[in-house]
């Protein structure tokens, strides 16, 4: 059993990265709220190294909830990952924005928007590094970088996507068999009032939003991944993404 903070944060960047599951965790560490879910992120990120951006759910009730991902959990579009090692568990299909200026202080709109460079579809691969994932309570899992495994990104898409984002097409396949379909999730509006909010809650724990930075903005298809090892993300006639998983 871990006995403290700081082993709970280094035991699940192990577990992430092919080291032994965690579990059983004192209830004491369990994060009783949203303070204690940022804390345990925070010890997180300054055991596992520097931002390479942001998960937030755009277009949701009330406040945010957000997590930095560590820039060496970033990939490139068609890269290669070892699901297993990695403990993927689930695939999901999100929109992601690139930054190409810093965010400090509390922006507006305008200045986000100005800041985005560019709008590109991604995979966002959630990884299991507990000994039994539904007994591991819903902070506990959120602390963990909200199970954050990997985003693999793709090409960058036209601007003119969002105005479509509202009722955009998406799919999941996995080895060439469309898994799952939606069309619907965040507006562009949505996306904007997200980041607006994020860049001060960033900046108040010491990992700003910076250019280069990729922000995804909260899954629009989420769905088991099995042993698939061809994943493609499509939003509609604009762009795709894709990863392919080892076992």
């Amino acid at each position: 059993m871990t006995d403290s903070l700081q082993d709970l944060a280094q035991a699940l960047i192990v577990a992430h990265d092919g080291g032994p599951p965690v579990g059983p965790v004192d209830p004491a560490l369990v994060p009783a709220d949203m303070s204690g879910v940022y804390a345990l992120q925070d010890r997180i990120m300054a055991g596992i190294g520097p931002a390479g951006g942001w998960k937030i759910l755009a277009g949701g009730e009330g406040e945010p909830i957000c997590s930095p991902i560590p820039a060496n959990r970033y990939f490139t579009d068609g890269a290669a990952i070892e699901a297993r090692h990695h403990r993927f568990i689930i695939a999901e299909v999100e929109v992601a924005v690139l930054l190409g200026a810093d965010l400090f202080g509390a922006p507006n709109r305008f200045e986000v928007e100005a800041a985005i460079a560019s709008i590109h579809p991604a995979l966002e691969m959630v990884g299991n590094p507990f000994a039994d994932r539904d007994a591991t309570p819903r902070n506990l899992q959120l602390g963990d970088l909200q199970s954050n495994g990997a985003v693999v990104v793709g090409p960058a898409l036209s601007h003119d996507i969002r105005g479509a984002l509202p009722e955009l097409p998406v799919s999941l396949a996995y080895d060439g068999k469309v898994v799952k379909e939606t069309a619907k999730g965040a507006s562009w509006a949505d996306i904007v009032a997200a980041l607006v909010w994020l860049a001060p809650h960033a900046e108040s724990r010491g990992l700003p939003l910076k250019a280069g930075q990729a922000i995804i903005t909260g899954a629009r298809i989420a769905t088991p991944l099995g042993t698939a090892e061809l994943i493609e993300g499509r939003l509609g006639d604009w762009g795709k993404v894709s990863a392919r998983c080892s076992y």
